[in-house]
Order: C-alpha cells, then structure tokens, then sequence
C-alpha cells in the first residue's frame, strides 16, 4: 500500500504513531464533554496533527441538544475570510462517502486542497480539512481524518445515549410509581425510590434477600404465581390489581400493576420482569368518599323530598282553607253591601215616604173624582173621564217606578259584571238618591261624555257607589246657600273613564280626609263610618280607583276611575 511505504521514514513513522497515540487519549478526555465540545477538542487536535489550515465539524441536533459548527483555522486565515470559507466547507461537510478535491484558494494564490470525511449520522454530518500544501491529503492525513471522525461518532452518540438514560433514570427516580425489575427467578435487581417508600423498605441489600413474591399479601400470592407470572411468561404481560404489604407497618395496600417481561433484542429470550404499579389507596379513598357523599346526598334527597311533599301537602290545605276563606269573605263582603244599602234605604225611608205619597194622593184624589163624575150621572164626556183615569194611571206608574228602584237597590241580586249603559246607570242611583230632597232646593246637573258611555259593572255595586256619593253630598249642602251638586262623566284615555260627583258644600278637614276611606270614621252622628270604605272596596273590586280632592269653589269631588271595557 502507497501510504505503507511513505511510513518507512522514520521521522514520519514517529510523527504518526505520535498522532496515533494522541487520537487514542481524546476519547477518554471527551467522556464528559457534550456534541460541541467533542468537535471543537477534534478540530483542534486535527489542525495541528494534519499542518492543516482550516478544519469544520458539523454535527446534527440530537433530542433537545442544538446542532454544533466548528471551525479551527491557522494564523494564515485572517479573521474576514473565515466566514467564506465555512460555508464553502459546510457545503463539502453533507455527503456519505470521503471526498478529495481543490478549490480556488480563498486565503491568496494556489488552490486549496479539501479532504472531507464523513461521520456516522447518515451524512448530515462530517469533517473537513483544508490545506494550501499541494501534497495534502497524504495517506496519513486521510488515515488520522478517518480515525477522528470514528472517535468523535462513537463519543456523540455514547454523549447522548447517556443523556438519555439520565433523563430516563430522572423519570424513574422522580416518579410517584412503584418501579423496579428483577431476575427471571424473582429476586429484586432495582427499585425506584418510591417503591421503597411505598413498601417500607431501607436498601437493595435488603431488598435483594427477598423474592417479589414477598412484596405481595400472602392471601394474594397463589394468585400471583397461578395467575399472573404464567401469563407475563407466556404472553408478555398481565395488568389487573394486586395488594402488596408494608413491611414496616404490616397495612395491605392496593396497587394497580402492570407487570411485563423484558427480552434480549438480540435472542428474543427473556432475561427480566419488570412492573410499573399505581397505590391505588388515594382512588380508593375517593371513590368511598364519593359514595359516601353520594349515599349522603341520596338521603338529603329524601329527606327533603319528603320535606317538600309534606310541605306541598300544607301549602294544598292552606291553599284550600284560604279559598274558603276568600268565599266567605266574599259572602260576608256581600252581606255588607247589602247591609249598607238595607242602611241608606232605611236612612231615606222618609224621603221615599213622602215621594211616594205624592203620586198615591194624586192617583187617590183621582179616582174618587172620576166615580164621582160616574155617580152623579152627569152628563160627562167620556173623553173627559178617559183623561182622569189615564192621569191616575200614570201616577200610579210614577209610584210602581219608585218602588221598583227601591226593590233593585236593597235587593240582593246578581252581582255578575257585565257592560252596562252609564248614563242610564248614574240617572236611575241619582233619582234615587234625591227621593225626597226637593225642600233642600239642591240642583242636580247631569254630563255625560258620550265616549264613555259603556262600561263593565256589576250595575247594583256601582250604582250603590254612587247613590252614596250623591247622598253624601246632598247631606254635605244641607246648610250651604248655593246647593249645586255635578255628576260628569269623562273618557281619560284610551285605558280608562272617571265619573266625578262634585258638591258645593263645606268640604272636609284636613284631620278627615287622613282617614276618609278608613272604617269606623265618620262625621255623622249616627254614622257607622263604613260609607265611603265599602265605596272603595267596591271600586277596587272594579279594577278602578276612588280618589276625593277638594274643590276649587268649596265643597269635595270625589273620582271614581274605571277600566274601559276590552269591547271598547
């Protein structure tokens, strides 16, 4: 071989078995250097050893590790054409096989002969040496290029292989998990430190007197051997929960275990068992507290289901007793309004005495003046006598109408709401209401706005309500000169109507109309003060409002305001 007989120099065969020897210590001094630092010692080593005048290392990133470019150059590199050629080089570095050829010399005159070497990372990474000398690269410079490029693969790969396990042996030692391996025949080679803490054990001296099986509850260890080994021989693996013992404690803990074997990559025989278990103790804890709070809930549940029917069931009887309740108020409220009419028309009995005399007297003065005319056999025209018995008969109407008023008003009667004819409503309680009033002089105005001429009633409570009003004001005027009394009626809106009774009396004081609609006051002598409160009650019982304010004149208007009927 050419390079062989180049050796045969003496001085040249000293000069590389030096080399030969300083390539062979660099792995030693590389053990705890990373990827750049294993290619930057590289280059230097290769700068001198070769008399080289440039030498780039590319290595690729493994795992979390960044990729490394190194370049070493000799004094003849300035400092500004080092950036040309690196990437002249790093583009010789990317190839799978040696490579030898020249370029252009970028440092002066001449060429510049390359020698690039790959390593062993699939060619994304090698070294390359630069050289102005026309003899480089001899076969020496190729065979220590080649030598370091294998030192360098096999320390960055043994660099991040061990890396790996670091991290890996981290996991593990770090690890809440039960996690340990043993021997094909059951004794312990290796425990993480939680599987001595989880099972109270000190050392793996200790640890490596017992056999796994040791590490089981006795009550569970037939299972184990039946069960559970012949099937991590068999088919490689057997996960389901096992309980293990503290050997300190004694306490029988759960774990889930997920046993497994280990095989020789090479001979596909097993050569270990290894498990990663789980304590399954705080599970355990969770699923009973969540079942005792879901016990706990179910019976809250219950309790307050039946809580809640039994509440249900007294709110169904009061609900009930109040609808009795409400009927015999209703009927008592009933009662008092019919009372209070019974009252008013006993209060105008007098009055009704006298309105009804004066037709009974006429329609008797009458008829004894047409038998008369009958008895004397004069010669009266039959005209004549027709005339007398049709005036008596209209007096006798006049006397039937003011009874029947009378008969509706102290009745009982419906109480059905249902649209009524205002106008006619306020003329039939005021007629009434004056029976008997003549002497008083009071002049009694009626104005109706012919928009609100419907309204939904219960006509006998309204006109109850407004026969008051018109008495009590008619009682107000008693001792007043100017006895005027108003009845108007007025569309507000399109939602509502007022009625206002308006009189020219005295008014009220200021100490009365704080408690006007309140029962039990009054201002009358033989007053019982329900009036004006059953008014109100009435009203209310009509979605309406009654509202009394002083007028302007002297004397009180009261306002009654009402819903208009939905067929309006």
């Amino acid at each position: 071989m050419p390079w062989v007989d180049k050796l045969t120099d003496p001085q040249e065969l000293r000069r590389c078995i030096r080399d030969l020897v300083a390539l062979s210590t660099l792995p030693a001094i590389w053990k705890d250097y990373n990827s750049r630092q294993i290619a930057d010692s590289a280059a230097a080593a290769l700068l001198s050893m070769l008399h080289a005048d440039v030498i780039y290392v590319t290595v690729p990133g493994l795992r979390d590790e960044a990729a490394a470019d190194v370049m070493r150059t000799s004094q003849a590199v300035s400092i500004g054409s080092s950036g040309h050629i690196e990437r002249i080089l790093r583009g010789a570095s990317r190839g799978r096989h040696e490579q030898i050829f020249a370029i252009d010399n970028p440092l002066g005159e001449g060429t510049l002969r390359i020698l690039a070497t790959p390593m062993g990372f699939g060619g994304d990474a090698g070294i390359v040496a630069g050289s102005v000398n026309p003899q480089f690269p001899g076969e020496t410079d190729r065979l220590l290029l080649g030598i370091a490029a294998n030192h360098a693969t096999l320390a960055i790969q043994r660099w991040h292989a061990e890396a790996e396990l670091r991290r890996l042996a981290a996991v593990i030692e770090r690890s809440s998990e039960f996690i340990g391996f043993a021997d094909l025949d059951g004794t312990p080679q290796y425990l993480n430190k939680a599987a001595y803490e989880l099972l109270g054990l000190s050392d793996l001296e200790e640890v490596q007197r017992l056999s796994i099986f040791d590490f089981i509850a006795p009550h569970e260890r037939t299972r184990a051997l039946h069960e559970a080994l012949p099937m991590v021989m068999g088919t490689g693996r057997w996960l389901g929960e096992l309980h293990l013992r503290h050997f300190r404690t004694g306490e029988i803990i759960p774990f889930l275990v997920d046993w497994f074997r280990i095989d020789d990559k090479r001979t596909g025989h097993p050569t270990n068992m290894a498990s990663v278990s789980r304590d399954l103790r705080p599970q355990k804890k969770l699923e009973s507290d969540l079942r005792s709070l879901n016990e706990s809930l179910e019976q809250r549940v219950k309790e307050r289901t039946s809580e809640l029917a039994e509440a249900l069931e007294r709110l169904t009887i009061e609900a009930e007793e109040r609808a009795r309740a409400d009927i015999r108020a209703q009927k008592l409220q009933e009662e008092l309004h019919h009372a209070s009419r019974l009252s008013a028309a006993g209060q105008m009995a007098g009055a009704l005495a006298h309105e009804l005399n004066q037709p009974l007297t006429a329609l008797t003065n009458l008829v004894n003046a047409g038998r008369r005319m009958m008895a004397n056999g004069a010669p009266y025209r039959v005209e004549t006598v027709r005339d007398v018995l049709g005036e008596a008969a209209e007096q006798g109407l006049r006397a039937g109408e003011i009874i029947r008023r009378l008969r509706e008003f102290v009745t009982r009667g419906e109480t059905e709401m249902r649209i009524e004819n205002l106008p006619e409503l306020i003329r039939e309680a005021s007629n009434l209401a004056s029976a008997g009033t003549g002497p008083h002089g009071v002049q009694v105005r009626l104005n109706f706005d012919p928009r609100a001429e419907a309204v939904f009633a219960s006509r006998i409570q309204l006109q109850q309500v407004i026969l008051n009003l018109i008495r009590n004001a008619h009682e107000a005027m008693a001792q007043s000169e100017w006895r005027e009394l108003e009845v108007v009626t007025a569309r507000l809106d399109d939602k509502s109507i007022e009625i206002a009774v308006a009189d020219r009396g005295s008014g009220l004081p200021d100490d009365i109309v704080e408690h006007l609609f309140e029962p039990f006051h009054t201002t009358k002598v033989d007053g019982m003060g329900l009036g004006l409160s059953i008014c109100r009650s009435i009203v209310e019982a009509h979605r309406g409002k009654l509202a009394y304010e002083p007028n302007c004149g002297g004397g009180a208007i009261f306002r009654v305001t009402l819903p208009v009927p939905l067929e309006q």
